[in-house]
């Protein structure tokens, strides 16, 4: 009996671990946390998510994005009340579709590669109607 209830405390921890990574999933528009968490806290607490908004490419409503990856998703931008930043996919752009990449609204977005339930890199980027138009953003 023992053993079983270890391999069952074993089994559940490994599936909790299985929603980490080192970015959090992208979720669909609207989509709150508990849609993945129980608890409805968000997979990875960002403690630099200040620094890494700062650090957001500055922008216009149109810029340029440069990658050599099939797949980027441009997404919204939420911070959970941990710090936590949150994608919410509004698009998947294929590689036919990089370059002039134009934003409807001012706001920070994110270009998320990889996969959308563990995507490996996030590029945030600060889209301002005064911001330059011929920035580039790389990934």
């Amino acid at each position: 009996m023992r053993r079983i209830l270890l391999a069952l405390c074993l089994a559940v921890s490994l599936a909790a671990l299985a929603g980490c990574s080192s970015n959090h999933p992208i979720t669909k528009a609207g989509e709150a946390c508990a849609s993945c968490h129980s608890d409805g806290r968000a997979a990875v607490e960002g403690e630099a998510v200040g620094a890494a908004l700062a650090d957001a490419t500055e922008t216009g409503l149109t810029f340029t994005v440069e990658s050599g990856v099939d797949k980027v998703y441009l997404c919204t931008v939420a911070v959970a009340d941990g710090g936590t930043i949150v994608p919410a996919q509004m698009r998947a752009l294929t590689a036919d579709e990089l370059g002039a990449v134009t934003v409807s609204e001012p706001g920070v977005y994110a270009l998320c590669t990889g996969e959308v339930s563990s995507p490996s890199s996030i590029t945030l980027v600060n889209a301002t109607e005064s911001g330059p138009t011929d920035a580039v953003v790389k990934l």
